[in-house]
């Protein structure tokens, strides 16, 4: 019996996942890549016996070695907010915004707010502005203010006249 076409295409070969491979087999955030491209392996070794079926070996786990906290008090490197800076209880508040009340946002609430935020729209463009229509009138660098405009790539405005053919054939 034969294989079916789809058995023999590339489409079974999927990329492999750490869910397909073998019990060392771990991508992760490829933390196990040294950076000459050697692999450290896993931090670990399955065990058949016993309760924990998964024992970590000390020297194979992969840590984090920071430097001293003296050297990163000292260093020119500075964080953009100071250590002791704090927030006040309106700083620490305008994070909500202006949707604040003890029971949440409620209908009352959000109509006074939409009702306040359409004054302020209103007041920030007047009454008819915003209803003008967008017309497509010529500049005064323009050439001709009196011309239709015409599109950039209309074939119409750029055709070729009949007499003239430039194809492959014709120059021969």
């Amino acid at each position: 019996m034969l294989p079916t076409a789809v058995r023999l295409s590339k489409a079974s070969r999927r990329p492999l996942t750490s869910k397909r491979g073998n019990k060392d087999y771990y991508k992760g955030t490829r933390q196990a890549f040294l950076p000459n491209g050697t692999r450290t392996g896993a931090p670990g070794k399955h065990v058949v016996g016993g309760k924990a079926k998964y024992r970590l070996i000390d020297e194979k786990v992969r840590v984090f070695v920071a430097p001293p906290l003296e050297q990163i008090i000292n260093s020119p490197l500075k964080p953009y907010v100071a250590q002791n800076a704090h927030l006040s209880k309106n700083e620490l508040n305008a994070v909500w915004g202006k949707f604040t009340s003890k029971r949440g946002v409620t209908p009352s609430l959000f109509l006074q707010k939409s009702r306040e935020a359409f004054a302020e729209l209103q007041a920030t463009y007047p009454e008819g502005s915003a209803e003008e229509p967008l017309t497509a009138e010529p500049t005064s660098s323009s050439p001709d203010p009196g011309a239709p405009h015409k599109a950039l790539h209309s074939p119409s405005a750029e055709a070729e006249p009949a007499t003239q053919k430039s194809s492959f054939w014709s120059r021969a």
